[in-house]
């Protein structure tokens, strides 16, 4: 003898309405529940303004020191991009507005070995 279980086998003749409308209710509510019900989405992220300086430095000479600058610069939060040359005696650094000071920039060249002299903004299309 077969056991009569309601929500196994849909197609019998004997399946009444109600069954089947039981079935059917307790199916969407297992999808609901496992599904999660909701929109899980995360509203996207709006990109914070971006300031783009260039910081005269004194005391470059190798391309080593444009690595330590740069590293270093690179470690403060919210730094996005350093540029440095010892040729030329600058770096030009890209940051988040808002999120980094100008005078923590100074303050990790100079303790560093080098003099961070002169900073100045840098206008779109070049300096």
């Amino acid at each position: 003898m077969e056991p009569d279980l309601p929500c196994t086998n849909l197609t019998r003749a004997n399946m009444t309405r109600s069954k089947l409308s039981v079935c059917i209710l307790m199916s969407v509510m297992f999808l609901a529940v496992s599904c999660g019900g909701g929109n899980n989405q995360k509203a996207p992220e709006i990109p914070a303004a971006m300031t783009t300086i260039n910081l005269s430095i004194e005391g470059m000479t190798c391309t080593g020191c444009e690595n330590t600058i740069s590293s270093n610069l690179e470690k403060i939060p919210g730094v996005k991009s350093v540029t440095a040359s010892h040729t030329i005696g600058n770096a030009v650094i890209e940051y988040e507005e808002g999120k980094v000071d100008t005078v923590k920039i100074k303050e990790t060249v100079d303790g560093l070995g080098y003099k961070a002299v002169k900073i100045t903004p840098v206008t779109e299309g070049g300096n």
